[in-house]
């Protein structure tokens, strides 16, 4: 008899290298069909391990709510599929569908086991981050010093491991960053967060900047404690005595190692005068400048048809949307929230926000801690960057820590 209890654990002790591994395969052989990818023979039986656990639970009356709203959903996917293709038949339609659908489902599946079922102890939250932490900081090392793997965002001297996204590993580290910043005595994890600025200079992703946040709440506890008092006066001490210095080497490593993608994104805002007439807003946006431009010109397509303001295009939709206009390399707004109202319309959008904001009164109380802390930076970064609680990479601890902070008490 399949324990579900002991396969989601080990799923969530192992998901980064699933991800390294199926990128190994990928990057080395130049297989890139999802029925070869590693990711897909793991995750697709636990998906529908979960189903038939769900259906059964349902079947019993023994479903929450927000379980019995990720089959809701998963049937709206098919649906959504099914329509999209009679609009706009093609095999695209299904072929490229069907993974991104099944991968989407299988993460929602994952949230409302872990926030229902699944027995979580502080010991399991360590067990899973050091694990993984220790899989992306090999991975990235390994990538930096030996050239394996793949480069982030485009630039030499840069590297994301095995790993397929920028955004995921991007976000990954800053969360790992967080966990070790604000999980008590600093001492005992100064290694690792040593080993997280290490690893955002490797990515040299924008995120890095993200540090400070965790660092402000971080400093913002009992900030009259002696061990506080003398990190304060030692950082006065060493900004006194390298400034002029520090200021110097501190612009050029953000103009060499994190300002490329900055610049590219202005002067393109540039070159067609910006998006928007207020100036501020176009200040704003210029610094994700494509991310915006793709954005205005989909909502503004989506309102003009009714089928994509309710139902959405979805994904394969939206490739040959942007194939049509001559751009096959950034197909998508990139904001997790806008894009999943493109592809799945406001009916897809509402049903899932219902699921990710279930019990969300349990949020308030722990929204600052560790772990509440955690979900902000993961919900920004989805907000506002894009490709992070899509992908199983990022995805699967995004949602074991909303799963935990918006966990109820079960009474077997």
């Amino acid at each position: 008899m399949i324990k579900l209890n002991v396969v989601i654990k080990y799923y969530l002790f192992l998901f980064l290298l699933i991800d390294a591994f199926s990128g190994f395969i990928r990057i080395y052989s130049g297989i890139t069909n999802p029925i070869f990818n590693v990711g897909f023979w793991i995750r697709g039986p636990i998906l529908f391990l979960l189903f038939f656990y769900y259906i059964i639970q349902l079947k019993n009356k023994k479903i929450y709510f927000d379980e019995f709203l990720s089959l809701i959903i998963f049937g709206y996917f098919i649906f959504n599929l099914f329509l999209n293709y009679s609009i706009s038949p093609s095999s695209r339609m299904i072929t490229e569908n069907i993974p991104y659908v099944l991968r989407q489902q299988f993460l929602i599946f994952l949230l409302v086991y872990i926030r229902n079922r699944l027995i979580i102890t502080e010991e399991l939250v360590k067990k899973i981050v050091t694990i993984n932490f220790t899989v992306l900081t090999l991975n990235l090392a390994i990538g930096y010093f030996l050239g394996f793997g793949l480069e982030s965002y485009r630039f030499s001297g840069t590297s994301k491991g095995m790993f397929q996204g920028g955004n995921p590993v991007s976000i990954l580290n800053l969360v790992f960053f967080t966990y070790f910043l604000m999980d008590g005595n600093i001492r005992r994890y100064i290694i690792q967060i040593c080993l997280t600025f290490f690893n955002g200079f490797v990515i040299a992703s924008k995120s890095v900047f993200g540090f400070i946040i965790p660092i402000f709440f971080a400093l913002r506890r009992r900030y009259l404690s002696l061990n506080k008092i003398i990190i304060y006066n030692v950082m006065a001490l060493i900004i006194l005595v390298s400034f002029d210095y520090g200021t110097k080497k501190v612009v050029e490593l953000y103009e060499d190692r994190f300002g490329l993608n900055i610049r590219k994104s202005i002067a393109a805002a540039e070159k067609v005068g910006g998006l928007y007439a207020n100036k501020t807003l176009n200040n704003v946006a210029s610094v994700n400048f494509r991310r915006y431009a793709s954005m205005n010109i989909q909502m503004e397509e989506s309102i003009k048809a009714f089928n994509s303001t309710i139902f959405g295009i979805s994904l394969s939709g939206q490739n040959i949307f942007w194939e049509k206009r001559g751009e096959f390399i950034f197909r998508h707004a990139s904001m997790d929230f806008f894009d999943f109202y493109f592809k799945y319309g406001m009916v897809g959008l509402i049903l899932f926000s219902l699921i990710l904001f279930n019990n969300y009164k349990l949020y308030i109380s722990k929204i600052f801690n560790r772990d509440g802390l955690v979900f902000i930076l993961f919900f920004l970064y989805a907000f506002f960057g894009g490709h992070v609680i899509d992908s199983v990479t990022s995805g699967s601890l995004f949602f074991f820590f909303l799963g935990k902070i918006s966990k109820k008490e079960i009474v077997h």
